[in-house]
């Protein structure tokens, strides 16, 4: 009875490793990158520029209507940062290393914009890695710089 027992326990044990093993070998910590961005269009929610939060700053986005936005296609990049301007580019990501490279084309530089402005024309133009999903995303040019920014649609 007992070696049936036991014959039974190890059976039932190597199915079960022979059925979890691909399972778990399928699990995957890359993030969808595709389901991240693509078809998102994201408004600015916060800043922190070198280690300094600018929560007010931030309030006063959506002062203007329909500005502070940034939306991702396949490969490009579109969105507003201030009234009137317009930014473009392309970009890239990385689910495993969740490295991130966005290049603006237009417009050529943010001077002459305002502080907040200039300061996400930076983060973007020098954005590292991202983190978060499509709800929450956090855009950063390092640890100490990096704007916050939540999903208008949500899936």
């Amino acid at each position: 009875m007992k070696q049936k027992l036991l014959h039974y326990i190890i059976v039932t044990l190597l199915h079960c490793t022979i059925v979890a093993i691909p399972l778990l070998v399928a699990c995957s910590t890359d993030d969808d990158v595709n389901e991240i961005f693509i078809g998102n269009r994201f408004k600015i929610t916060g800043l922190t520029y070198n280690g300094q939060k600018t929560v007010k700053d931030v309030k006063e986005f959506y002062e203007v209507n329909d500005t502070y936005w940034i939306a991702f296609s396949q490969s490009t990049v579109t969105g507003v940062l201030q009234s009137g301007m317009k930014i473009e580019g392309t970009w890239n990501a990385d689910g495993s290393s969740r490295e991130m490279s966005i290049n603006l084309t237009s417009p050529k530089n943010a001077d002459g914009s305002s502080d907040i402005c200039s300061k996400v024309f930076s983060i973007l133009k020098n954005a590292t890695s991202y983190s978060g999903d499509k709800n929450v995303l956090r855009i950063k040019r390092d640890n100490s710089s990096y704007i916050e920014l939540s999903s208008e649609v949500k899936k």
